[in-house]
């Protein structure tokens, strides 16, 4: 089983672990636009090349990078928010494998169960990234998947346990490649969906480990996942999706190439975020909100389609289960549930889906992984404010976990402690809006400035969470607060589509909302409110600055879609598609594109703006950066623009995180005094 979170779509990949956190103004600095330079990478319009910066700014970007590095080296031992990987067991439960950042990018690593504070061994070694990898069915290999670039055009790579022979099994061209799924009796065979950029349609390849033999056996005109397989390849669960509230679970049989819906019942339109097998193959196990509030687990007749058991979330009810994962002895599923501001794993009977316990979890973020072979336990994953993503194994019959990894991670040491909280306020619709707060331990008195940072997604959500961006930020005297608007998931069906097309007027609304609140507190400096965003984060950046231009000091856009229309003729077609529910059709809804687009208002925005984009961004092109920095320049307001030459829709490298970081707070320093 694998969960397909609409993350594969928009969101920013810095959630687990490096998720960056972001009136009447004041007159604002009349510092002279950055000098325009030649990039090292594609061209660009003149005027919106990256910014070449001077010695004084470099000098002062490198007094700041020893304590943004001790921050980012504080690792997260998870690989990557667009990765089902969190850890696994070899069959003699001896060693695992596992994703981490400790070399500087994502990459795969076997650790002894054994010796826990040992060095692992590196499995891969760049320098391009690695975000995914399994142990083959008979244990003599290791799959794994990496891109170039961070472009997301995925290779599947095999290697033996000792890290010999590693075999590139797609040497073709370039393409989307989805992680594999592998039949528990067919060793030499894997089975995952590709599509190209250019198109929406998917297909379902079956592929020989050792031969690399690739047949397509299926074709879906529409954005598909495949999530999982019968043991012995007959069958494959395919996972449609056509928005964020919109999916269907079709099972496609590969000798016919013949598919059938298995969920949801015609006319009825549902969330799914996970789907996968019973061991046997004679049940779907579907996570779904059903088409209404709250969120449910079917076990599914593949057969009959009769749903033969349900477990609903509660506690809380707008809760949704984001993935969980069958045992293969097929007496319990481990279940992840996603609350928005933090998460939950709980442990089921797989026959009558009813709760035997809960995995004590603190405040924070988590995921959980595969059972063991033995099925007696099953590995997840956790991160807190005050520590980064690390791995765990939980026994499934106490729920009791122990840690799989015991790095020392010796730059938090010397951190001032952070005070966390969630927080609500009331929209102007009487929805309440769920704020998490991270305050440094200060003076009490102090006026702070503050970062109001805002999620991808759109649906998505921010839970409390260890974020090197944060750490970095409140250790500088900032106050964050990550509000999960209308949009956000976790909170209810409703509450995820209520920013839907037209209804993304009162995203702006919430908006303004979230600065009166901010500017209300204590702690805050009325006068140095910066709004702060990634992807979706980063359109909502635009948005506020176009909009609200006298209500935020300044704005820091990390990747953001400045206009509907030309972003949704260049990015993925699968994300065209996914988006007509969110946004709009490209042909039918010009209009509404043009009215909810930032770039309509350019020359409204008077704020500083610090922007970043990744050089190979695929779900954002750079293009969409390059607009906001060119029209900004022609009006000699003041900013700053970073562009990577290695990274996409991403902050992955080691160097780009510090660089990042220290620019900000350095440019943020000169634009908000």
């Amino acid at each position: 089983m694998r969960t397909l979170p609409l993350a594969v779509v928009f969101a920013l990949p810095l959630a687990c672990g490096d998720a960056p956190p972001p009136i009447a103004a004041p007159p604002l600095t009349t510092a002279a636009p950055p000098t325009a330079t030649t990039s090292a990478s594609a061209p660009a319009p003149v005027d919106a090349q990256p910014t070449v910066l001077t010695d004084a700014q470099r000098a002062r970007d490198a007094a700041l990078a020893p304590s943004a590095a001790a921050v980012v080296d504080a690792y997260p031992n998870i690989g990557s928010l667009f990765s089902s990987l969190v850890a696994e067991m070899s069959r003699d439960k001896k060693h695992f494998l596992y994703g981490s950042l400790r070399d500087g990018v994502p990459e795969i690593y076997v650790g002894d169960f054994a010796k826990p504070a040992d060095p692992p061994r590196a499995l891969t070694k760049g320098p391009e990234r690695a975000i995914w990898a399994k142990y083959t069915r008979d244990d003599k290999f290791v799959l794994f998947r990496r891109d170039e670039g961070a472009d997301e055009n995925w290779r599947l790579y095999r290697v033996a346990l000792d890290g010999s022979g590693e075999t590139n099994l797609t040497p073709g061209p370039k393409m989307r490649r989805d992680e594999p799924v592998l039949p528990s009796k067919r060793a030499d065979t894997v089975l995952y969906t590709t599509h190209v950029t250019t198109s929406p349609a998917s297909q379902l390849v079956v592929q020989s480990i050792a031969k690399g033999d690739i047949k397509t056996v299926y074709e879906d005109p529409s954005p598909a996942n495949a999530v999982d397989a019968t043991a012995d390849a007959a069958r494959v669960l395919l996972l449609r999706f056509n928005s964020a509230s919109d999916f269907v679970l079709l099972e496609v049989d590969v000798a016919t190439a013949k598919a059938k819906t298995l969920y949801p019942p015609a006319g009825t339109k549902v969330t799914i975020d996970a789907a996968g097998y019973s061991p046997d193959g004679a049940i779907a196990y579907v996570a779904t909100d059903e088409g209404k509030e709250g969120s449910a687990l079917l076990a599914i007749d593949v057969k009959t389609l009769a749903i033969k058991a349900r477990y609903a979330v509660d506690d809380p009810s707008t809760a949704s289960i984001a993935s969980f994962s069958v045992s293969p002895t097929g007496d319990r599923i481990a279940v992840h549930v996603n609350a928005g501001n933090h998460a939950q794993v709980r442990i089921l009977d797989a026959k009558k889906l009813t709760l035997q316990r809960r995995v004590k979890m603190p405040l924070g973020q988590g995921g959980i992984g595969p059972f063991t072979a033995d099925g007696r336990a099953f590995t997840h994953w956790i991160s807190t404010a005050e520590k980064p993503a690390d791995i765990f194994l939980a026994d499934a019959a106490t729920g009791e976990s122990k840690p799989l990894r015991d790095d020392k991670r010796t730059g938090l040491d010397n951190l001032a402690p952070l005070t966390v909280s969630i927080e609500t306020t009331k929209a102007f619709d009487g929805l309440k809006i769920p704020i998490n707060l991270y305050l440094p331990k200060s003076d009490p008195n102090a006026k702070l400035p503050t970062l109001v940072v805002f999620h991808g997604g759109p649906s998505n959500s921010y839970a409390v969470r260890y974020s090197p961006y944060t750490r970095f930020l409140t250790a500088q005297g900032f106050a964050i607060a990550e509000p999960n608007i209308r949009g956000s998931t976790g909170f209810g069906r409703s509450y995820e589509m209520a920013d839907n097309r037209e209804k993304r007027a009162n995203v702006l609304k919430d908006m303004e909302t979230i600065n009166a609140w901010v500017k209300a507190q204590p702690w805050c400096d009325a006068n140095r409110v910066i709004v702060f965003g990634g992807s979706y984060g980063g359109y909502v950046t635009l948005m506020a600055l176009t909009r609200q231009p006298t209500l935020w000091r300044a704005g820091v856009d990390l990747f953001g879609v400045v206009n509907l229309k030309t972003f949704l003729r260049s990015t993925d077609q699968m994300i065209r598609t996914v988006f007509v529910d969110e946004f709009g059709d490209l042909e039918k809804d010009a209009a509404l594109l043009d009215e909810f687009s930032p770039s309509r208002d350019f020359d409204k925005i008077v704020a500083p703006l610090f922007v970043y984009a990744g050089q190979n961004d695929p779900r954002v092109p750079r293009s969409e950066s390059d607009q906001v920095v060119l029209a900004l320049r022609q009006r000699n307001v003041p900013v700053e623009y970073m562009v990577a030459p290695n990274e996409g829709h991403s902050i992955d490298r080691r160097a780009n995180k510090i660089e990042l970081m220290t620019r900000v707070v350095r440019f943020l320093g000169d634009n908000v005094k």
